[in-house]
């Protein structure tokens, strides 16, 4: 079950990549030479959301001392297909949307670039 999971996961951050890549990317990078506001903006963000795992992992720490008790079918693929199409379906549904909208506009992306001559010499 664990093998089929990790399966599954790793088709979809292929996914992520392969639109990633399709896109192409710049040669500079974009956070070079941003505003001022928006550097510091993102370090707040990050130290806040460090301090937030900090706060979280230390706060109530007492609730960790006992196990839990897990069934016999935790982690099944029957439940976690259970889980997705009944408890997570909005968000599984969401997730899968925003996946097939990124790989057209990935494709749509690509096809104009080509069109416009950007893609260099590949071929």
């Amino acid at each position: 079950a664990a093998a089929q999971v990790l399966v599954y996961a790793g088709a979809v951050m292929v996914m992520f990549l392969f639109v990633i890549a399709y896109l192409g990317g710049r040669a500079d990078a974009p956070w070079a030479g941003g505003p001022r506001w928006l550097q510091l903006s993102a370090v707040v963000a990050g130290a806040a959301l460090l301090a937030e795992v900090v706060v979280a992992l230390l706060w109530k720490s007492d609730r960790l001392d006992h196990a839990a008790s897990i069934g016999s079918s935790f982690g099944s693929p029957a439940e976690i297909g259970r889980l997705f199409l009944t408890d997570h379906l909005l968000a599984f549904e969401i997730t899968s949307i925003v996946l097939l909208v990124a790989a057209v506009g990935g494709v749509v992306l690509g096809i104009e670039a080509r069109d416009h001559g950007e893609l260099g010499e590949l071929e």
